[in-house]
């Protein structure tokens, strides 16, 4: 006789099983590695702390800073070296990811070489500033814009900080969920849809974008990030611009972003554009990009991407070649700065004060778009 109840315990195995599998999969394209790299149980090992300063929320063993610090797991990005200083060479491979590293900004007297982050150790606030408001800021500034005044520290993610849910000033609140989510930013463009933090270029909600798996650790005309961007001809402040790299900075420094300077076009410029397509000038030395740089990162022509000046395209796509089409070369804030913190003031990718026009020098990365300067 058929014993029904083992028969319903075995079909309820397959099940779980099967669903186990299916979740394995799924979490194995957005976060791969061992658990233990990010959690732990109960913060206790054979009578010791498992991690100073713990327990920490979800059971992760720390919270931004520490995860992706030096002493951090190694499947995770290091944005903050806190034991030596990182390599950083414009123009060639080095220790530093696409952001920056938070090392330089830290040090005594680093205020102009990045953001203050609280948990980095920066000072706070910025002793350049003296106050907790952004340079530039505008309060509303589109969908995502912060409605607040600024006076708290930056932080890594939520209402007073740049990834994860704005509307949520706790930053473990804002990011929740993300890490285990992040399925579809790390294949082609036009996945990352910007719907969810977990769907957004970087946990940066709204942004599109294509990331480069290794964080741009490794580095050539075929090996970078893919920049979201609109040219500043349709720049009105619609979906498309609010999906842009160049809005994410916008939120926090309005006044710096083409929609809030009238007489942009005017000749001279008034403020360096973004959101405008070198398409636009190709016939004139912008067309020559990336200038004195030919032959570095594995460009080889006039018009190959050179990814320690990075442009944006209408698909943030990850492209080989510029000037192929048009919206396919668009002026970023990151063309000229680091997100997190770079050796060099103001947050650049490359020393502006080593900038002497009439010189051929490669450690100015204005001449990659100003080449006949």
């Amino acid at each position: 006789m058929v014993n029904r109840k083992l028969i319903y315990l075995f079909l309820c195995s397959l099940i779980f099983i099967f669903l186990g599998l299916f979740i394995n999969v799924k979490i194995g394209k957005a976060l791969e590695g061992a658990c233990v790299d990010c959690h732990t149980m109960h913060n206790s090992q054979n009578g010791t702390t498992v991690v100073s300063g713990g327990p920490y929320r979800a059971l992760t063993t720390g919270d931004c800073v520490v995860c992706h610090s030096d002493s951090g797991p190694a499947t995770v990005p290091t944005v903050v070296s806190m034991s030596s200083e990182p390599t950083y060479t414009f123009g060639a491979q080095d220790e530093v990811t696409a952001g920056g590293n938070f090392y330089w900004v830290i040090q005594t007297g680093g205020d102009a070489k990045g953001h203050n982050v609280n948990g980095t150790n920066a000072t706070l606030p910025d002793s350049n500033i003296g106050s907790f408001t952004p340079p530039g800021y505008v309060t509303n500034y589109g969908t995502y814009g912060r409605s607040h005044s600024w006076d708290k520290a930056l932080t890594c993610a939520g209402t007073y900080g740049c990834h994860g849910d704005p509307s949520k000033e706790d930053p473990f609140a804002a990011i929740s969920g993300a890490h285990h989510g992040n399925v579809l930013c790390n294949s082609t463009a036009g996945n990352c849809d910007g719907s969810t933090v977990a769907k957004s270029y970087r946990f940066l909600l709204g942004i599109k974008g294509t990331e480069d798996p290794d964080w741009e650790l490794t580095l050539d005309r075929d090996d970078h990030n893919g920049y979201y961007a609109v040219d500043a001809d349709s720049d009105s402040g619609g979906p498309a611009d609010e999906a842009s790299i160049n809005y994410l900075c916008g939120e926090c420094h309005g006044q710096f972003h083409y929609d809030t300077e009238s007489g942009s076009y005017a000749s001279p410029w008034l403020r360096h554009p973004t959101d405008y397509d070198m398409n636009n000038v190709k016939s004139k030395e912008y067309g020559n990009y990336p200038g004195i740089f030919n032959g570095t990162l594995g460009t080889s022509n006039i018009g190959d991407y050179f990814a320690e000046v990075p442009v944006g395209n209408k698909n943030g796509a990850v492209l080989s070649q510029v000037f192929q089409s048009g919206d396919d070369a668009i002026v970023l804030c990151i063309s000229c700065h680091r997100a997190h913190a770079t050796p060099y003031d103001d947050i650049l990718r490359w020393d502006y004060s080593s900038c002497t026009a009439g010189s051929q020098n490669t450690n100015c990365g204005c001449f990659a778009c100003h080449t006949s300067k």
